[in-house]
């Protein structure tokens, strides 16, 4: 099952490692965009300001435009297909000039060698969501960025966050807990009660500023 699929680091690795250079850099843009495959096709320089570092994505799907930043991988991969440019897309089959319109065999090649199944180009797309949800930012920007009507789509993405939610709420344990019984009185042989005392005082002792700080 593709749907909800994240492309872990490691397959992120061995994935490029088995691609070539075209859908490598294909890749590499939609990890770092979130674009669907439709409008990294339909992209044209016209719609790319490097002096601003920004793209203007427009999607076929929704006759939309959104703003897309460039990052540095984003900036690298521009600049080398800026070099070759002949027409007015900015990627294209190197050998017929022509620009793509399919690499779904490309990207099924690639994920074979590297032994990686159940990888979409929306796997990217959905990837890149994921990761910036994993990274503090907010739903109603990773909503702007993928060019969503509205944030109940964006949701969507929010379950593959599972191990991130787990340590976000982790955090709060011991930070603000104040013991309300007093610690276990303990026999000198009792090893496991004796932690436990210990770990209770450590609790009492909680400094006033760490509960106050929130």
């Amino acid at each position: 099952m593709t749907r909800g699929r994240v492309l872990k680091p490691d397959e992120e690795t061995r994935l490029l490692r088995n691609a070539t250079p075209a859908i490598q850099d294909v890749v590499l843009y939609a990890l770092n965009t979130g674009s669907r495959i439709g409008e990294i096709f339909s992209l044209r320089w016209q719609n790319v300001d490097l002096d601003r570092g920004l793209i203007n994505v427009f999607s076929p799907k929704t006759q939309k435009t959104r703003v897309v930043p460039i990052n540095s991988e984003v900036r690298r991969i521009l600049d080398f297909w800026a070099l070759g440019q002949k027409n007015e897309f900015v990627f294209y089959n190197q050998k017929t000039g022509e620009p793509f319109v399919d690499l779904d065999a490309g990207l099924r090649n690639a994920c074979r060698e590297a032994k990686i199944e159940g990888v979409t180009w929306h796997t990217l797309r959905h990837t890149f969501a994921s990761r910036l949800l994993e990274r503090g930012a907010d739903i109603m920007t990773v909503k702007e960025l993928l060019g969503h009507s509205t944030v109940t789509v964006t949701m969507r993405y929010t379950h593959s966050n599972l191990t991130s939610k787990v340590a976000a709420v982790g955090k709060l344990a011991g930070t603000a807990t104040i013991l309300l019984h007093p610690a276990p009185k303990c026999s000198s042989s009792n090893l496991q009660c004796s932690k436990l005392a210990a770990n209770s005082q450590n609790t009492i002792e909680l400094k006033t500023e760490e509960w106050v700080s929130g």
